[in-house]
């Protein structure tokens, strides 16, 4: 795609071309003096030279000064017009007016736009009647022709223009506005790839991470318990694995999945139990979950594993998944532990994010003295 053009720019080609049309217009008038073709009607060649040179001047000058000032130049035209008629009309002059209203209509404001049109309109019509009353039928019909031609006809290609160009503003308004919300939503998109990102890493590593760090503390009270340093060093290596899995992902050349299997609650659960909780997990025997249901449970149970190991270590934690109609009810239970102190909610918010994004539900909070999560999760199709 070129380049766009500039205002400056365009204005520069504006200027060059009404110059260049100014010049033509002046050595036009000069053939027209040299042929015999000065005024409208022979007889009425009644200018010495030096009055034909003066007013091809100022036509010249008026036609400069639209370049700037179309309102002044146009203003300036039909004064010099008027003028004229008394021992004219001058053809020159009548093919500068044409060339200054091209100026004025495509250059100018709406309102000196509405002005040339209806100044031309009177110019057009009132020379017609009175030629018509001075003269005779055929001379109003040439003299509306020629009102036609030198003034309706710059008019309508005038306003052309000027639509042209109001059009490809537009167009370049729309083109920069579509460019933007082509930005935006990239980076919406990058925006909501890094929360997703940061939720997986939080769901996944922080969580063993964090199971990691509590059962370190146990092995400090309890220097011997070999069952402890094993349970940290599966994490440790659940946590490594995680990791790898979210590498390969960012490194793959396409979009690649990634199964999250009940399996891999294991290492949070042995991590649990290793720091004093007793964890009981229910579920029916012939419970089939589709791949993204599975994933999204997996997430809310593995957050929900670290938080009650984190904030009442050695409570017991009650897992129990029933069905309900077309729903997946998920229910985690465990004691609250006096003087627990509440995270900042961002385990919460991915488990409701993981819930909402298969049109599940999600609650967590206190009841009866233990710290309650049900989740339901539609089933769908397996």
């Amino acid at each position: 795609m070129p380049p766009s053009r500039t205002p400056l720019s365009r204005l520069a080609d504006t200027f060059d071309s009404a110059t260049s049309a100014a010049v033509g217009v002046f050595l036009v008038g000069l053939l027209l003096w040299a042929a015999g073709g000065w005024a409208v009607a022979v007889d009425r060649d009644l200018y010495p030279p030096p009055a034909k040179l003066a007013l091809l001047g100022a036509a010249f000058v008026i036609q400069m000064t639209a370049q700037r000032r179309p309102a002044l130049a146009f203003g300036l035209m039909i004064a010099l017009l008027a003028g004229d008629f008394v021992y004219g009309p001058s053809l020159p002059l009548w093919i500068a007016l044409a060339d200054v209203i091209f100026l004025a209509v495509s250059t100018g404001s709406d309102r000196l736009g509405a002005v040339v049109g209806w100044s031309s309109l009177t110019i057009t019509v009132g020379g017609s009647l009175l030629a018509l009353v001075l003269l005779d039928l055929r001379a109003a019909l040439y003299a509306g022709l020629i009102g036609v031609a030198l003034t309706w006809s710059p008019l309508g290609y005038a306003r052309a223009v000027r639509a042209s160009r109001r059009t490809v503003d537009a167009e370049r308004v729309a083109a920069r506005a579509e460019l933007a919300a082509r930005d935006a939503e990239r980076s919406a998109a990058i925006g909501e790839e890094r929360r997703r990102l940061a939720r997986d890493l939080h769901d996944a590593v922080a969580g063993h991470i964090s199971a990691v760090a509590i059962l370190a503390e146990v092995a400090q009270k309890d220097p011997g318990n070999i069952e402890v340093l094993r349970t940290i060093r599966s994490g440790s290596l659940a946590a490594l694995e995680e990791m790898r899995t979210t590498i390969d992902v960012l490194t793959a050349p396409e979009d690649t999945a990634v199964t999250t299997r009940f399996s891999s609650l294991d290492g949070l659960i042995d991590a649990a139990q290793a720091a004093g909780s007793a964890v009981s997990v229910r579920r029916p025997p012939d419970l089939e979950l589709s791949t993204a249901v599975e994933a999204v449970v997996t997430r809310i149970l593995g957050e929900t594993l670290v938080n009650a190991t984190k904030h009442a270590p050695g409570a017991p934690l009650e897992i129990e998944l029933s069905r309900d109609a077309d729903r997946l009810v998920v229910t985690a239970t465990n004691p609250i532990s006096p003087g627990a102190v509440a995270g900042q909610g961002n385990g919460l918010r991915n488990m409701m994010f993981r819930a909402e994004s298969v049109d599940g539900t999600i609650t967590a909070g206190p009841r009866d003295g233990t710290w309650r999560v049900c989740a339901r999760i539609p089933l769908g199709d397996k």
